[in-house]
């Protein structure tokens, strides 16, 4: 497979959709030591120093009507691997959590042409990240381990999952995303475009909505979930 690197880059996920028309693969990889710009869900600002694995993994003749589900099989794949690092655990929909902090996150975006799409699934794992600035509640392995990890390595084993799961039946998807959900049984702050309630998290259904004490949330209309 195709995997291009760059020292820094504003974001991968932006430069990915910028030249994805200009590589004959069906599939690549785009990574930065650094990103600048980088963005999350809803465009929210991205910490992305060196030392983080920061990607974009991009994928042609994609099933559109599969590209929402994408996040929650992403979650699960690179839940564990990370897992095999630290004790790690999925925040619904798309966050990567310790007990000490969000440890990565994933964003799943589709440009639709015709019958098919090309999807891009970024992601950033904080790996050998020292420090964060202020307010922003985040680990890495190396915070948590004390140890280095080799990015390199650590990629391919997550390019390997992603393509091991996303064949992956979704009740077994969903059952995985169950079992490892932090907020699970747990009293969340739901932020959405103009609201917010405190609610109880109960689990994830089979169609990837968020069920709690308080109604059913699916993913689009949560802009972000904070943990008691």
């Amino acid at each position: 497979m195709l995997v291009f690197k760059f020292p820094s880059v504003t974001s991968t996920q932006d430069l990915s959709e910028a030249i994805y028309t200009m590589i004959n693969a069906d599939k690549f990889v785009v990574v930065a030591e650094e990103q600048t710009k980088a963005r999350g869900r809803y465009k929210r600002e991205w910490y992305s120093p060196k030392g983080g694995l920061w990607f974009t993994y991009v994928i042609k003749g994609f099933n559109p009507e599969r590209i929402p589900f994408t996040t929650l099989t992403v979650s699960l794949a690179i839940r564990e691997v990370v897992g095999k690092y630290v004790d790690a655990y999925i925040r619904w929909p798309n966050d990567i959590v310790t007990r000490n902090g969000k440890v990565g996150g994933i964003l799943v975006e589709g440009i639709v042409e015709g019958s098919k799409a090309t999807v891009f699934i970024g992601a950033g794992i904080d790996t050998n990240v020292d420090s964060f600035p202020q307010g922003v509640k985040a680990t890495s392995i190396k915070l948590e381990t004390g140890k280095l990890t080799d990015n390199d390595e650590l990629l391919k084993d997550v390019i390997g999952r992603i393509d091991y799961y996303l064949f992956l039946e979704d009740d077994k998807v969903i059952e995985g995303i169950n079992k490892y959900l932090s907020i699970k049984n747990r009293t969340v702050k739901l932020l959405g475009k103009d609201w917010e309630r405190q609610c109880k998290a109960l689990f994830v259904d089979f169609m990837g909505r968020l069920v709690t004490e308080c109604g059913i949330f699916e993913v689009e209309e949560v802009l972000r979930v904070e943990e008691s």
